[in-house]
């Protein structure tokens, strides 16, 4: 669907940036500005680094979103166990919108990314980087526009079943959360800490709206887009931590950047779940304070 777009144009900002900053030399290390110490690539300046790791961290994050809501279709289609079936058809309703949505925010925001990573440069078309900011532009637009997808989420995909579909979602992220915090191992420790206290933000949030469903459908989806957000975070955090598990079971060079790229997630995306909860639940007073006439200058 059009989330894999996102993660795809995502994934090729991230290539194009990486290849850059390990080119581009700007700069010396600091501390060390005489004249005879030469200019250093820019993925050796912290800044650049954290750009980096954060477009690669987003855009894994929503390709295991993407991935799951992918394999929960095919199992609603080709399960030969009716239950099984219906199960996988209730999780890939759930995740279709967090996918759709949310991955192509995330699309955006990595090929951005990629453009203050070039610099001056990102912005002259002959780079390439711009090309990419446009092209993930239009994908929260065009498959039904991103808060279609977030009303979509609050109103029809979150009360399936009572709560019950969301919330055995939410119960297997714990699962993985406890398993984490459970290791051996300090980084999945800690990835395991922050999993948990963002599922415990997202679950609020979630509680808020199945309460309110019924009686106050406005101040639900006021909170939509937020809520999409949240969703998408907690969710990629669960995935991230999957990704981590298996890689601390691993030997290789790719298996332990699994882990520190999960522990970047963990500990410098997942914390924004945490403030998403109050647009969420208080949001709406704010949104309709203003009469329509007042919006105007």
């Amino acid at each position: 669907n059009v989330g894999l777009e996102g993660v795809a144009i995502g994934e090729r900002a991230y290539q194009q940036a990486l290849a850059y900053a390990q080119e581009r030399r700007q700069g010396k290390p600091l501390g060390q500005q005489h004249a005879d110490v030469p200019m250093v690539p820019i993925i050796t300046h912290p800044d650049v680094r954290r750009m980096l790791l954060r477009m690669r961290a987003l855009v894994q994050a929503a390709r295991g979103v993407c991935y799951a809501n992918a394999a929960a279709i095919d199992l609603a289609r080709k399960s030969p166990d009716d239950a099984a079936r219906a199960r996988a058809q209730a999780r890939a309703d759930l995740l279709t919108p967090i996918a759709k949505g949310w991955s192509t925010d995330i699309g955006v925001e990595v090929a951005s990314l990629g453009i203050q990573v070039h610099g001056g440069m990102g912005y002259i078309e002959e780079t390439g980087a711009a090309q990419h900011f446009r092209d993930a532009r239009i994908a929260p637009i065009y498959e039904g526009t991103n808060g279609i997808q977030a009303m979509d989420l609050v109103s029809r995909k979150v009360p399936m079943q009572g709560g019950a579909v969301i919330g055995d979602f939410i119960a297997e992220i714990r699962e993985t959360a406890a398993a984490c915090e459970n290791a051996n191992r300090a980084e999945l420790q800690t990835i395991g800490t922050e999993l948990a206290r963002a599922t415990d933000a997202w679950e609020a949030a979630t509680r808020w709206l199945l309460e309110r469903a019924a009686d106050a459908p406005n101040d639900c989806l006021a909170g939509a887009t937020p809520y999409l957000e949240l969703s998408g975070l907690v969710s990629g955090g669960f995935f991230m931590a999957k990704n981590a598990l298996a890689g601390a079971a691993g030997a290789t060079v790719q298996d332990e950047a699994a882990v520190a790229t999960a522990l970047f997630y963990a500990r410098n995306i997942l914390p924004g779940a945490l403030g998403l909860v109050t647009p969420v639940t208080a949001g709406a007073d704010a949104l309709y304070a203003l009469d329509e006439s007042q919006l105007a200058p």
